[in-house]
């Protein structure tokens, strides 16, 4: 594992969601749907959520103390308002690619080290997306918050897992 914090600041990358007002996995869109039920999409059920990260708010931009001053590249995601956007790799119709694992790849990376919010859902998602695309992947599960839905982190853990996903904490990186 790199554990030379300069070389991996070197390779940082954000991502950030802008949904749709309209985002078609919002309960607000779905009448008589609340938060956290679930609906049919065209790649398979969908988990409602309430408005969130909605384009042009607060909401949707990098935390302000966030400090990136060696990022590469700031992945735009979530704009297809009627496709679900977890993964930084791909839409949840599987078949939508966000460009990351090209831009990646073109770099050489080999290794990514995944934090963020919401574990079960966005990071782990990611992290999958991830090793299918070939990279050794590392979610770093204190710099990570779950949603913890009707089990979700246990299932996402175990997924993650089954896919090649290592977890660890941040001190694993000193």
């Amino acid at each position: 594992m790199n554990t030379d914090p300069r070389r991996t600041l070197l390779k940082t990358l954000a991502t950030a969601a802008g949904l749709a007002a309209t985002d078609a996995s919002f309960a607000s869109t779905r009448p008589g749907k609340k938060p956290f039920e679930t609906t049919n999409l065209s790649y398979g059920t969908q988990v409602l959520w309430p408005d969130h990260c909605v384009q042009g708010t607060e909401d949707a931009a990098l935390h302000k103390d966030l400090k990136l001053p060696t990022a590469q590249i700031i992945i735009r995601k979530g704009f297809h308002k009627e496709t679900a956007s977890y993964s930084a790799f791909d839409e949840a119709d599987h078949r939508t690619a966000t460009g990351l694992a090209g831009y990646r790849k073109q770099r050489g990376t080999k290794t990514l080290y995944i934090t963020g919010p919401a574990t079960d859902f966005c990071v782990a998602w990611t992290a999958m997306d991830a090793r299918r695309a070939g990279f050794t992947v590392y979610v770093i599960e204190d710099a990570t918050r779950a949603i913890d839905l009707n089990g979700s982190l246990a299932a996402a853990c175990q997924q993650m897992t089954a896919k090649g996903v290592r977890r660890i904490q941040s001190s694993d990186l000193t």
